[in-house]
């Protein structure tokens, strides 16, 4: 995985804010964007930003274009991380807890 699209991935709050609500299940823009309480056009670009890199999956129903968790993407992005002695030890860590 290319480290500096990771990078400009988890750099901004909203992206990681829409990582946590899709966790609960697929969500079209609108919700996105309600929940973030931002306009659609952003709330879709910060979409387009973590599906380019893998991060998320996208359906259409109809009009509307729904986005879910790649949960392989992240498994191997799990996988990557545990190859490093430092982020294995934080992986087995918060794992305890």
């Amino acid at each position: 995985m290319n480290q500096d699209k990771f990078s400009k991935a988890f750099s901004d709050k909203n992206r990681i804010k829409i990582l946590k609500f899709l966790s609960e299940g697929p969500q079209n823009v609108s919700s996105v964007a309600d929940r973030l309480n931002v306009e659609e056009n952003l709330a879709s670009h910060h979409l387009r930003v973590l599906a380019a890199i893998g991060f998320l999956k996208n359906a259409k129903k109809g009009r509307e274009v729904f986005y879910k968790l790649n949960d392989i993407r992240f498994i191997a992005l799990l996988k990557e991380l545990k190859k490093n002695p430092v982020f294995k030890d934080i992986l087995l860590k918060s794992l305890e807890d």
